[in-house]
């Protein structure tokens, strides 16, 4: 009597999904119909009002608007001015530089600096952040001073919104701001991880690559790359110059990954193509590094190389997919490029918007990205059915059915690789007397006398690779077995199947006949393949059930070529 497997009953499962599902519509609905218990921050409510000026070289003074971009040469200050109100009572005041230095006086008074110059690895300019500047109602009045330093062209002369307010609430409107860019960068970076994870097991499972690994890689370049844009990284890295740099480090390498993937989709047909595009790739990145490096240009200088690269690398990937097309051979891969295409759609949406003023922030790479792994986890999902498919298929081919053990072709390729690893004893087996029992008690006995020898050499032969030939023979090998413990080996199975076939008259009449032959790692097979046959010759030839190590017939006559009839002492079988 079997145990059946205990499973909770049907409809408690259903009834706990259905209060779940409830309480979570329940929640929904509350936050939308009830109002907000929070009070509202708006852009309008914590952005500083007053006037600017700029200080010109001279001296005098010209309004400027903020945010807005001056005419100032890259390295050179640029130097604000405004007066705080009679009624001023805040306690921040805040700037967000773009790669830019930033000092912010009161009064004449220095209160914030920011400066990477001692915490960034290499380059000139500090990375883009807020920075703040405390205050209170006692400078009411007095005059703000901020004076902004880059060292990039693009960006030198930057005035960006300046905010006062409660610290906590300009955060919170950058929370309400960026938030949700920020959340679906972690999301892609914890997906991209889990794809990653996932084909390695299904690597190490089915023994062969998925495309999903390059996705992986891709997830996880664009994932760092939204992170390293996000106007949040501030507040989850303790240095944002090192995650800035790595957005960079993700322009030059990104198309590595992408042309991996859309190599191993179209199966190596453009292998060579793929391979220049790649090594321009890497001449980009060390070229690109070295500039930065050796403080002659900043990534954002050399910024319209890596995008060259990109562009030049979608224009061959689009050439491959137009000659895929004519020849029909993108069928194959229709679900994926629908992907690809999305994916390098948003890729150059994202290159594009680096050279306008707004920045998007990674957001249609995410979008792009998504409906890649969509289409890709659809394709492998399907790779994954055929794979296991021909695995069940070849896996009934190669089993014996009637004794579970691997069939010839399968038992010889283990036996094969595991001669190649270590010393041991390959050793012939065949069951005497089938025929007999056949022909006396039927088939149905017949087979049950093979299953007896099937799991006797199972049980006995513990750590050996055993197959059934095919009949009445089957084939072991044992590895690190010495003749002695061989010898000790075979006499447990002898006794074990002497005293299994005897519980019943239908099997009694089976015997073993057995032919060994010790063999050294990395041998040649079909030597002692050979000679443990020759072995088994030569005991059923001299009364069967027992068995021979070809070494001992060597010994007793060294040409061992012609077995029939060599005289020697069998090992009783009792």
């Amino acid at each position: 009597m079997t145990e059946e497997k205990y499973t909770i009953r049907k409809y408690k499962r259903i009834l706990f999904y259905v209060v779940i599902c409830v309480l979570l519509a329940a929640f929904l609905l509350g936050q939308y119909i009830y109002p907000s218990e929070r009070e509202p921050v708006t852009e309008e409510s914590i952005t500083y009002t007053g006037t600017f000026y700029r200080v010109l070289a001279d001296g005098t003074k010209e309004e400027i608007p903020v945010p807005g971009k001056c005419d100032v040469p890259a390295g050179e200050p640029l130097v604000i001015r405004s007066v705080l109100p009679q009624d001023y009572h805040e306690n921040t005041i805040a700037i967000r530089s773009s790669l830019e230095n930033v000092r912010i006086y009161i009064g004449g008074e220095l209160r914030a600096v920011y400066d990477t110059e001692n915490t960034r690895p290499f380059g000139k300019n500090s990375a883009s952040g807020y920075v703040f500047c405390e205050t209170s109602g006692e400078d009411a009045g007095q005059e703000v001073r901020i004076e902004l330093q880059s060292f990039t062209d693009k960006y030198s002369g930057v005035v960006n919104t300046v905010y006062c307010g409660d610290k906590s609430d300009i955060w919170a409107y950058m929370f309400h701001c960026y938030f949700m860019v920020t959340l679906i960068a972690c999301a892609m970076l914890f997906a991209g991880l889990v794809v990653l994870i996932i084909s390695l097991v299904l690597d190490i499972i089915y023994k062969t690559r998925f495309d999903l690994e390059y996705l992986g890689w891709c997830m996880l370049l664009g994932a760092v790359w939204m992170l390293g844009e996000s106007k949040l990284r501030q507040l989850f890295v303790s240095n944002a110059s090192i995650l800035s740099n790595m957005c960079f480090f993700v322009v030059m390498l990104c198309p590595v990954p992408i042309m991996f993937y859309i190599d191993s989709v179209q199966q190596g047909r453009y292998r060579k193509v793929y391979h220049v595009a790649e090594c321009i790739t890497c001449v980009n990145f060390v070229l690109c590094t070295a500039l930065q490096l050796l403080n002659i240009a900043d990534f954002i200088s050399t910024m319209f190389l890596s995008h060259l690269v990109i562009a030049g690398t979608f224009l061959t990937i689009f050439i491959t997919i137009c000659r895929d097309l004519i020849k029909g051979t993108a069928k194959h891969y229709k679900l994926p490029l629908i992907g690809l295409v999305a994916a390098m759609i948003a890729v150059m949406l994202e290159v594009t918007a680096v050279y306008r003023v707004v920045s998007l922030s990674g957001i249609f790479i995410a979008t792009g990205l998504v409906v890649l792994l969509v289409v890709t986890l659809i394709q492998t999902m399907d790779r994954i059915r055929e794979l296991e498919l021909a695995r069940q298929r070849e896996a009934r081919e190669s089993l014996d059915y009637l004794t579970g053990l691997p069939m010839r072709h399968k038992g010889e390729k283990l036996i094969l690789e595991k001669m190649q690893e270590h010393d041991g004893c390959l050793g012939f087996v065949d069951m005497d007397n089938l025929k007999k029992i056949n022909d006396v008690y039927g088939h149905k006995a017949g087979d049950r006398a093979l299953r007896l020898v099937g799991a006797m050499l199972t049980e006995c032969m513990e750590n050996a690779v055993v197959c059934r030939l095919g009949g009445d023979e089957f084939l072991f090998y044992l590895p690190a077995a010495s003749e002695a413990e061989m010898s000790m080996r075979i006499r447990k199975l002898f006794d074990s199947f002497g005293a299994a076939k005897n519980v019943t008259a239908e099997t009694s009449p089976a015997s073993l006949s057995c032919g060994l032959c010790m063999c050294r790692q990395g041998g040649n097979f079909e030597e002692y393949y050979i000679k443990a046959d020759k072995a088994l010759y030569y005991v059923k030839q001299n009364g069967k059930n027992n068995y021979r190590f070809y070494e001992e017939l060597e010994e007793q006559q060294p040409d061992a070529q012609k077995l029939d009839g060599i005289p020697g002492n069998q090992h009783d079988i009792q």
